[in-house]
């Protein structure tokens, strides 16, 4: 039983964690959030709170549990919420594949590509890469690779959002701040303000 297995999580993971989780039942068809933030409102659950919480933070979609660290981490340091593997439109590889990127803003044609080791260690991955990324430029978009150090420690991590914010700021001249680390309760209630105004489903 996934979904109540998920919800006894809440006694040792941190609520970011215990969103990686539901995002990865979400992947592999254990759960929907509707079907976990039901049976949290129907049962009687001794986390309700904090699995809430997490759920607040879910987005479905993310392909991998580091797709969703990368997301939440850059949030925790006030950057927008970008959505999660995207097909981007009017961009495709040669044999006619659509293009899609980890992370999103549509607004500013940015993108991001978190990239494990096989991307450069497997030759037909890097030089897939390296083919996105060209035609990714050609169309307009900006897109900077991450990899597993950027999310290595809070040091890698605050350096990885001024580099977002940084190319962000570079592509419409706003300035785009970036905040010292948010606690999780805050990260939770910039979501849910995002969800209230229809900006998250």
């Amino acid at each position: 039983m996934p979904i109540p297995a998920w919800s006894l999580m809440g006694g040792s993971l941190e609520i970011w964690e215990l969103a990686e989780v539901a995002e990865s039942l979400i992947r592999h068809d254990y759960a929907t959030r509707e079907s976990l933030l039901r049976f949290v409102d129907l049962e009687n659950i001794p986390y309700r709170g904090k699995c809430l919480d997490a759920l607040e933070l879910v987005q479905p979609g993310s392909d991998s549990p580091k797709e969703t660290e990368l997301r939440l981490a850059l949030v925790r340091y006030g950057l927008p919420i970008m959505r999660p593997n995207c097909v981007i439109p009017d961009v495709r590889f040669a044999n006619g594949t659509a293009v899609t990127l980890d992370l999103v803003d549509h607004a500013h044609r940015f993108g991001l590509d978190y990239q494990g080791d096989h991307h450069r260690t497997d030759k037909s991955q890097w030089r897939r890469d390296q083919t996105k990324l060209s035609r990714l430029t050609a169309a307009g978009w900006t897109v900077l690779p991450v990899t597993q150090l950027d999310l290595s420690d809070e040091l890698h991590r605050a350096a990885l959002a001024m580099n977002v914010a940084y190319s962000l700021s570079r592509i419409d001249g706003n300035p785009v701040a970036v905040t010292t680390p948010l606690s999780w309760h805050e990260v939770v209630l910039v979501h849910r303000r995002a969800r209230k105004s229809g900006l998250l489903e």
